[in-house]
């Protein structure tokens, strides 16, 4: 009988040592990383042939982002006023640096140049032109459709001259309803607005090029 009730607590001992072991055992990280994606190398052709400026040093910057995005969780308008921060889904670096960084890359493309800084440069660096950029949104509706507003204006020569302004908003469907769905969209987004600035800038400077009767 002793033996029997021995072992019944040395199993018990046992079980319990293993539950242990597994409440305090660690667990997978549940987070995932995501970033915002340039265009693809086929947009090179958009503006080479046409509307292409001379290559130029191109400044982006200064970038401002509301502050209830700087934060590492994704953030999705749920409604007009809420917002719904995820949990486990995360920017892999600072949204506004990924922004800033994606838009170079994409004007990289589009110009055709690798004249193209962010801001801040050195005064002995100045661009041709700079592109000041006010996001007011860059996050996912509740449709998990990538949603960009922003009012961004060309700066001309080292007399900061504003050239032009424009507001820009830009939604694109999200192809599946998720978190990679939207950073999809939210990089689709990014790369209209690249377009628009590309184009802008390429006919301010055309129109540059021939008041001044040079192409210097």
């Amino acid at each position: 009988m002793n033996r029997a009730i021995n072992a019944a607590v040395a199993c018990a001992v046992i079980a319990l040592s293993l539950a242990g072991c597994s409440t305090f055992s660690p667990r997978p990280d549940p987070s995932r990383f995501f970033t915002l994606s340039s265009l693809p190398q086929v947009e090179q052709a958009t503006l080479k042939n046409s509307t292409r400026p001379e290559k130029m040093l191109l400044g982006i910057g200064p970038v401002k982002f509301p502050s209830y995005l700087d934060r590492q969780e994704i953030v999705v308008r749920s409604a007009q006023n809420r917002f719904d921060v995820s949990e486990n889904d995360r920017w892999a670096e600072p949204l506004q640096e990924n922004f800033a960084r994606v838009l170079s890359e994409n004007l990289t493309l589009l110009l055709d140049t690798d004249l193209i800084i962010i801001y801040p440069w050195s005064p002995a660096n100045r661009p041709r032109y700079n592109v000041e950029i006010d996001v007011l949104r860059l996050e996912a509706n509740s449709e998990r459709n990538g949603q960009l507003f922003a009012r961004w204006s060309v700066i001309a020569g080292t007399d900061k001259k504003v050239a032009v302004v424009k507001e820009s908003r830009i939604i694109r469907s999200a192809k599946e309803k998720s978190t990679e769905g939207s950073v999809a969209a939210l990089s689709e987004a990014v790369g209209v607005l690249s377009r628009e600035i590309a184009e802008t800038v390429s006919a301010i400077d055309r129109k540059r090029v021939s008041g001044s009767g040079t192409s210097s």
